[in-house]
């Protein structure tokens, strides 16, 4: 929350429920406009998937588009990270579609890779994208992203 306003958000599930199941489509409108805040209901919607025992399921990561850039997407991974270690967690699970390489990036830069690649190109008419790569972060060790901002930090350096 940036002076009262919701700034940016990451849903997660695990086995025992799903943070974004109170996530309503007028918190994504308001996050991401109507077009894109109603295209990522219908593809949560549609993208449904489950966590293995041990895991956090990242449903998505949205950031309003005024403060993209501005770091607060890794800072959305960290407490994500944060919050899986203090809970038991062993990994972090998500899947970036092919049309948003910037979140790939964001999510390789904190440590997350790539183990599985899936392409359905005869439904990117309906979904906009046609193929998606999941991606893993153990959540035992740091991320990268906490390491290169703690050696910024002892460096005097102020990143995000």
């Amino acid at each position: 929350m940036v002076d009262g306003r919701l700034v940016g958000i990451a849903g997660f599930h695990t086995q025992k429920g799903s943070f974004t199941g109170g996530i309503t489509y007028k918190d994504l409108v308001s996050l991401l406009g109507f077009v894109r805040g109603s295209w990522a209901a219908l593809v949560f919607n549609l993208y449904d998937r489950k966590p293995e025992t041990g895991e956090l399921l990242m449903d998505g990561i949205a950031v309003h588009l005024d403060y993209r850039g501005k770091g607060i997407g890794g800072r959305l991974l960290e407490e994500l990270a944060a919050y899986a270690r203090e809970n038991g967690y062993g990994r972090i699970r998500l899947d970036v579609i092919d049309t948003n390489p910037g979140a790939k990036r964001l999510y390789e830069r904190a440590g997350f890779r790539a183990v599985r690649t899936e392409r359905f190109p005869y439904l990117r008419w309906l979904l906009g994208f046609s193929g998606s790569t999941t991606m893993v972060q153990d959540v035992g060790h740091k991320s990268l992203l906490h390491q290169t901002r703690e050696t910024h930090e002892s460096k005097g350096e102020d990143r995000c």
